[in-house]
């Protein structure tokens, strides 16, 4: 007998909408380190390939528990990451910007779980707070990140020390 999912349609397009974002952002982060790279910014590298690694752990996240409630998490495609970092305040920005967006779509998803438009589903409302924890924290640190990166005036050893830290 197959097993019968416990999400609604509605539910389940809010989840693989998040799932797409985690799997997305992942790829961007990659692109981001690799930019990098070429840039000379080891330490930042290393960040984003981290940040990198942890999308894909929030992606398995959801695609636990979609499975746990009956369902499978959708694989899409993903959009080629293009942005050209020329700097390390351009993947900073970038990133700053990114995890805002994916704040916002958390935020939304959240909302949506309390509606009477079939998607009233206290059980993923209260999943979906461990995201709104995680992206919170991210628009902090990258806020953080970009706060010492003007305190430098653009001052290459300050630069490189930030490089460095993120690094460690």
């Amino acid at each position: 007998m197959p097993i019968k999912s416990m999400l609604s349609p509605e539910v389940k397009a809010v989840l693989n909408k998040a799932v797409h974002s985690e799997l997305q952002q992942s790829h961007l982060w990659k692109h981001i380190a690799n930019q990098l790279q070429r840039l000379g910014y080891f330490g930042a590298q290393k960040y984003f390939a981290k940040e990198s690694a942890e999308e894909l752990e929030h992606y398995q996240t959801l695609a636990d528990y979609m499975n746990d409630m009956g369902e499978v998490a959708s694989v899409p495609a993903l959009s080629p990451a293009t942005a050209r970092i020329g700097s390390l305040r351009d993947a900073l920005e970038l990133a700053y910007k990114t995890e805002s967006d994916v704040l916002e779509m958390y935020a939304d998803a959240y909302r949506a779980m309390d509606d009477d438009e079939g998607a009233d589903d206290p059980v993923t409302r209260q999943f979906l707070l461990q995201f709104l924890e995680i992206q919170r924290k991210a628009v902090g640190a990258y806020g953080d990140l970009i706060s010492r990166l003007d305190r430098t005036n653009d001052d290459e050893c300050g630069i490189l020390l930030i490089d460095k830290e993120m690094g460690e």
